[in-house]
């Protein structure tokens, strides 16, 4: 186990969760993006388009 109570290391951490969370964001935007061009602006969208849509912009909880 390595020891965590060096310092910087937290601040390590922490910036490396907030990359893979802006990453994450970036990924759903695109996917979300996607869906919304594919549907012409959600006017011809598919149920399952629909889903997956709705699990993006609501964080897939």
């Amino acid at each position: 186990m390595t020891d965590q109570t060096k310092w910087g290391i937290d601040q390590v951490q922490q910036e490396n969760k907030a990359r893979t969370y802006d990453r994450k964001n970036s990924i759903n935007l695109h996917k979300a993006r996607d869906i919304y061009k594919q549907s012409s602006g959600l006017d011809n969208i598919s149920e399952f388009d629909m889903k997956r849509f709705r699990e993006i912009m609501l964080g897939a909880r």
